[in-house]
């Protein structure tokens, strides 16, 4: 049933190109294959993301098997070398494979747009702050950053540093590469906050 939906994600992704689950979407309904499943906006909202999802997921599951690794995040969904790959059982994966999660009520459906939105602005409020000035000059020292902040230093450092500590790349400390994920939110988040 859902074969031409794996197929044509595969066919997208396989040219090296990202996408967000949003224009993923768009693009599978611009060739037809995610239409309108419900007559109540939010149960079609509903539905046809966790049809996106539930193929994402299916697709991940077989490629796996041949060392290509589909990375599926909100904002960046792309095709990478297995080694790549994390643990691929996960909370998400479970809930989206599972077709018994299609039929959901309107009540449960708001407090998950909710839960969304208010996960959202948290963390859009979170990138926006600007540092203060201490924090600031500690970071440019951590990271060997001149100031005045040019985005594409602070975005070539953080490639410098994110291939130095990943955890798959041989460092066993998650924990620092999370922090350097964070410290590199803040450092963008103030440039365009100025």
């Amino acid at each position: 049933m859902l074969r031409p939906i794996l197929d044509e994600i595969f066919s997208v992704l396989s040219n090296g190109a990202h996408f967000k689950v949003h224009t993923l979407a768009a693009h599978l309904q611009t060739v037809d294959l995610l239409q309108q499943l419900d007559e109540d906006p939010n149960q079609d909202l509903f539905k046809r993301n966790f049809v996106l999802m539930n193929s994402l997921y299916t697709l991940q599951s077989e490629l796996i098997e041949e060392d290509i690794y589909l990375h599926i995040d909100s904002m960046d969904i792309y095709l990478a070398d297995k080694g790549q790959a994390p643990e691929l059982n996960t909370p998400l994966s479970t809930y989206y494979l599972d077709w018994q999660n299609y039929q959901t009520d309107n009540e449960e459906i708001a407090a998950l747009l909710d839960s969304f939105w208010q996960r959202y602005a948290q963390s859009f409020h979170h990138q926006q702050n600007t540092l203060n000035k201490p924090h600031l000059e500690d970071l440019c020292l951590q990271w060997q950053l001149t100031q005045p902040l040019e985005e594409k230093a602070i975005r070539r450092r953080w490639r410098k540093l994110a291939i130095q500590h990943h955890p798959d790349k041989g460092s066993n400390d998650d924990t620092r590469f999370k922090q350097l994920q964070s410290e590199y939110q803040q450092l963008l988040g103030h440039i365009k906050s100025i």
